[in-house]
């Protein structure tokens, strides 16, 4: 139990570092947070806002903070115990919920593909999600981004039932799905006009259109 513990904590040590925050801040003298439309200390936003090299970097690193730390815990760990669920959740929830930023987190979706790398050959969820991604930003394609990460996710988790077997990945992807679908959730919600839309490739099946300044002052939301 107390190997489990400790990948855990280092897990979770290794997601709160935030790089896409710490290296433009550091080496370019630029709060992302502060540059970014949404705030979030993501390496999407250094792409945006830094540069491509910056963020490139910024990208791998954030790959390997997940990737890492759960490679490194199935040299000495079984995925097989339950309580590897949390090894394999704790970056995603340690870069969601970042002490380094006061719990002012990212979104996860680079860390969560860093954990699943990670995995690697022990699971198969890393392609499901990424398939889930594709899918749903081309095929059958849903904006804003938001919704289409949480529907991604949603995809994801109802997808491992098929292709994963143990109760320990099952478990650590339900964590995972969750945080991130909260993160989603939080920032769609407070966003100045909730909009969605759903196309078959590049045709409007349906869509919505709110502004929530407005539905917030009348008391609707």
């Amino acid at each position: 139990m107390l190997s489990y513990l400790f990948w855990t904590a280092v897990s979770f040590f290794s997601g709160s570092v935030m790089y896409s925050y710490l290296i433009p801040k550091v080496f370019f003298k630029k709060d992302i947070t502060s540059l970014s439309k949404d705030g979030n200390p993501g390496c999407g936003n250094v792409f945006s806002c830094i540069g491509i090299p910056c963020g490139t970097v910024c990208l791998l690193l954030e790959l390997a903070k997940g990737a890492v730390p759960v490679w490194l815990a199935l040299r000495y760990l079984s995925p097989d115990n339950i309580m590897f669920a949390g090894v394999m959740a704790a970056p995603v929830l340690g870069h969601a919920f970042s002490p380094m930023l006061r719990r002012k987190g990212g979104k996860a979706i680079a860390v969560t593909f860093g954990a699943l790398i990670g995995l690697c050959p022990h699971s198969l969820l890393l392609f499901v999600l990424a398939a889930s991604l594709v899918i749903f930003s081309t095929a059958i394609r849903i904006t804003p981004h938001n919704i289409r990460v949480i529907t991604s996710y949603a995809a994801m988790m109802i997808g491992s039932f098929f292709v994963e077997q143990k109760a320990s990945v099952l478990t650590g992807a339900a964590i995972i799905t969750a945080i991130v679908i909260y993160r989603h959730i939080d920032d769609y919600i407070h966003r100045e006009k909730n909009t969605y839309g759903v196309y078959l490739f590049s045709f409007r099946l349906f869509g919505h259109e709110a502004d929530t300044a407005r539905l917030s002052h009348s008391g609707k939301t």
